[in-house]
């Protein structure tokens, strides 16, 4: 776009369309032989917090010949620029048409921004479905958490990548470079060869099932994850954006995979088995990203930070290099049973920066779920906070697990009363969904009326108590995150008629209209019911995807449940 920089000023936040941020690459796209995008489905602000979309950019543009820019989506006022010139959606670097890459990649982690991608492909004048695309059309890719269940979506994309994606977009390329020139088709179909990828449009759907509609493509597409977790590439070369953004600090890898397994929980089931780093590689990396950068905050990213064996030592290696210049080290999650005051105070030598923990339910049923921890536990942290300085904590909730009864309300109650007695809480709810993968798979979402009672007691309760705030996620966006992640191939209709009939942004709650949802489900005949009740054999639509645990395992982990809880399934 020649004429693109006279008239940025008119839009809101101009910067996120521009490049040049410190760090970023400037590929020479003219001479690459594969020209690769790589985006995520919803602002920059949001995109450029995600570290798999870095990862990638970072892998991509060290590879000899590639080039790999970044895209992400536009405001509404940008897009409607973009619809009435007819300007084709581009990317950051050097404003080239998406539909003139290669790969055309996207990193989806909520089920909620599957409009987005579908508006995202519009934008750049590429046919929206799979089928549609010609030999000159770039092959659209997708990644991330909703891999694990990718049907909902899957008439939109030619490859999703089940897993990690480090060691499987360097494979993808190799053999598009080798292959470039000839069938569109054949193409895709060659790179199924490669475990962790999975090409929709070679499988139909047999009674639910998923199976090859040809021959050569697998039965059973298989996660696919990094071994050598210690050495794999991570970007020190850390891009500083030119405003601020969602997590507007460096996010340092320390853990991937969860050593626990929190039933309801498809991150702990599907990113096994747990791989960590050392803490002298850590510190390194840790290190070079500070000094490539100046960030004033480093977050030790996993699942649960405080199981990582070296955690101390890490933690007391960085703030010893890096105290003087007073950055502050984070933690995004921490499990109540592997948290060190110690540590924590260690941390606020530098900045404090907040305690978060999620006992997840009430007490008696906490334990059966997959977090034993006590009501006790967790009051005496408070207290030891409370003497050591720490002005609030956030504790997270979730209504509607399986065998969730007033007893376990109660419970929840009394704990956040009790805590509020001790230090300032921040209580946040979110609603039950059973994911994939996960023992929990087939169990029911919570019913409306049941959840609307619960928020309406909770919020009641604590009312008056100016040392609790209390706050829910709504309980429509959950369902809709948990039709689309339970759903099949007749939700591609469903999504499609949401976005035309203006249906995106919807991870924003502002943005997100639950009509649209139900009337596209109802002018397509579907069921709500279908995809959000208890459904024994709700599995076989994602029986094609092979993730940490066989179906069996699952099964008995859900029986084990039932069993040891008291509960009648």
């Amino acid at each position: 776009m020649n004429d693109f920089d006279p008239i940025i000023n008119n839009f809101e936040k101009p910067i996120t369309y521009l490049n040049n941020e410190i760090n970023s690459f400037h590929p020479d796209i003219f001479k690459a032989k594969v020209k690769v995008a790589i985006g995520y489905p919803d602002l920059y602000e949001v995109g450029m917090s995600n570290l798999g979309i870095r990862i990638i950019y970072d892998i991509v543009n060290n590879m000899e010949s590639v080039a790999c820019e970044r895209f992400f989506a536009p405001g509404n006022d940008f897009e409607t620029y973009l619809r009435t010139h007819n300007i084709p959606l581009f990317t950051l670097e050097s404003h080239t048409p998406l539909k003139d890459f290669d790969f055309v990649g996207f990193s989806i982690s909520s089920e909620l921004n599957y409009t987005n991608v579908i508006n995202m492909l519009s934008l750049s004048n590429i046919p929206l479905r799979s089928v549609e695309r010609k030999d000159g059309d770039p092959i659209i890719i997708a990644g991330g958490n909703c891999s694990f269940h990718p049907e909902s979506l899957s008439d939109f994309i030619d490859i999703w990548v089940i897993g990690e994606a480090e060691e499987t977009i360097v494979e993808m390329i190799k053999i598009y470079r080798e292959l470039k020139g000839i069938k569109r088709e054949k193409i895709i179909k060659e790179l199924t060869k490669i475990k962790g990828v999975y090409a929709p449009l070679f499988y139909r759907v047999n009674d639910e099932n998923l199976v090859p509609a040809e021959n050569g493509v697998p039965e059973v597409i298989e996660r696919r994850f990094v071994n050598d977790f210690e050495n794999v590439p991570f970007p020190t070369r850390w891009i500083v954006p030119l405003c601020e953004i969602i997590h507007d600090r460096i996010s340092l890898e320390i853990m991937r995979g969860c050593p626990q397994s929190c039933l309801f929980c498809q991150g702990g089931f599907c990113w096994k088995p747990v791989r960590k780093k050392s803490a002298e590689k850590i510190i390194k990396l840790g290190l070079d990203a500070y000094h490539n950068t100046g960030y004033e905050e480093i977050s030790l990213l996993s699942f649960s930070s405080g199981d990582h064996p070296e955690i101390e030592k890490i933690v007391m290696g960085l703030t010893e290099k890096l105290g003087k210049y007073n950055v502050a080290i984070s933690f995004p999650s921490l499990r109540i049973d592997s948290f060190s005051f110690h540590l924590a105070n260690q941390i606020s030598q530098v900045r404090r920066t907040g305690l978060t923990f999620a006992p997840e339910t009430g007490e008696t049923l906490r334990k059966f779920i997959g977090k034993p921890i006590s009501d006790e536990k967790l009051l005496s942290l408070a207290s030891e906070a409370k003497r050591t300085k720490w002005r609030q904590l956030k504790l997270y909730f979730m209504i509607g697990l399986p065998g969730e009864n007033e007893q376990t309300i109660k419970e929840i109650e009394q704990l956040i009363r009790n805590v509020s007695k001790i230090i300032s809480v921040k209580c946040s709810f979110t609603t039950f969904i059973p994911k994939p993968h996960t023992p929990f798979q087939w169990e029911k979402f919570p019913d409306y009326l049941y959840h609307a009672e619960i928020e309406k007691r909770i919020k009641t309760n604590f009312s008056k108590n100016r040392f609790v705030h209390i706050s829910f996620h709504p309980y429509e966006m959950s369902a809709i995150e948990c039709l689309l992640s339970r759903g099949n191939r007749k939700l591609g209709n469903v999504v499609e008629m949401v976005w035309k009939n203006g249906g995106k942004m919807e991870n924003w709650s502002e943005f997100f209209d639950f009509h649209r949802w139900n009337n596209a489900m109802e002018k397509h005949s579907l069921n709500f019911d279908d995809f959000l009740s208890e459904n024994n054999s709700i599995h076989r639509r994602w029986n094609h995807i092979k993730a940490s645990f066989p179906i069996d395992a699952l099964e008995k982990m859900r029986k084990n449940f039932y069993q040891k809880s008291g509960i009648i399934s």
